[in-house]
């Protein structure tokens, strides 16, 4: 990568930077609700109608009593679908990271390779690149494709503190993994909730509250889990949706709307379709601005 290619990587990342932290960037919440509906019905990748949930009983928010004493998964880990290429490439981060945020990271160069193996398996998908569209009709985003995938693999992947001293932190950890610090934070994935129930690491202690999005069943869901042991009284997950779609919202609503609710649309379905939030935190460490957090809300 020669000299001027990196200034290039540089200069639009900071650009990035600069449209995050303005909250006046243009984009209406009516160009939100649209761009998130097509994406939904984009999403050829998503798992809907391939996993079947154990609901079971309806508890309340921080309850620690378990209602639940089947997973939430009824038939685990859905094979098929963690053999296509976005959560193949996904799964393989999963074992890169030091849970705590009071430990520093020390990315090798084979993890950097299975980042750039993620991003370039998410950039050949439909959702990403009607993203990079949306997002560089609003200004939000540079029209290179190489440019713009720098820019998202930098708010991403790029390491922060949430400990002093400790680079220990970055936005895919927290959303898709989660990290522990006096509890435990983050874990918005279903796929990382499928992967540590059918370990027995993760224990579902039954539902808040779920809303359906016009594909499958249940869309959403809001519960409290023990997670190694280490109780989160409240927690939301996208049930279903391809890793490509929740980065796609999730980026969206970082940029557009950082640290604040985001409205998004579901897919439409028999002549109707249902809302929700993603709220977003940024997360700022040397002048450089990062996903501190994303998440449905409802």
């Amino acid at each position: 990568m020669n000299a001027i290619f990196i200034f290039s990587i540089l200069i639009a990342c900071d650009t990035i930077g600069i449209s995050v932290g303005q909250r006046s960037n243009g984009v209406t919440d009516d160009a939100l609700l649209e761009i998130s509906s097509r994406l939904y019905g984009m999403d050829v990748n998503g798992a809907y109608d391939q996993l079947e949930l154990n609901l079971q009983t309806k508890t309340s928010s921080g309850s620690r009593v378990d209602k639940a004493p089947l997973p939430l998964f009824k038939n685990g880990i859905p094979k098929d679908v963690f053999a296509r290429p976005t959560y193949a490439k996904l799964l393989a981060l999963f074992d890169n990271y030091l849970a705590s945020v009071n430990e520093t990271e020390q990315v090798t160069p084979q993890e950097r390779a299975e980042e750039t193996a993620f991003f370039d398996a998410l950039f050949g998908t439909a959702v990403i690149k009607a993203t990079h569209q949306f997002l560089v009709s609003k200004g939000l985003a540079q029209p290179n494709v190489e440019l713009f995938k720098e820019q998202m693999k930098n708010i991403w992947f790029g390491l922060y503190q949430r400990a002093p001293g400790k680079q220990g932190s970055s936005g895919f950890e927290h959303v898709f993994l989660g990290e522990f610090k006096n509890g435990i934070s983050g874990l918005h994935s279903w796929v990382r909730f499928v992967t540590e129930e059918a370990k027995g690491d993760l224990n579902y202690l039954g539902y808040t509250r779920v809303l359906s999005l016009g594909k499958g069943p249940v869309g959403l869901i809001e519960l409290p889990m023990k997670y190694q042991g280490v109780f989160k009284p409240h927690s939301t997950l996208m049930i279903g949706s391809s890793p490509e779609l929740e980065i796609a919202l999730y980026s969206i609503c970082f940029m557009a709307r950082p640290d604040s609710l985001c409205p998004i649309k579901g897919q439409v379905a028999n002549g109707r379709s249902t809302q929700y939030s993603i709220q977003t935190f940024v997360s700022k460490f040397h002048g450089r601005q990062f996903v501190g957090s994303a998440f449905p809300t409802f």
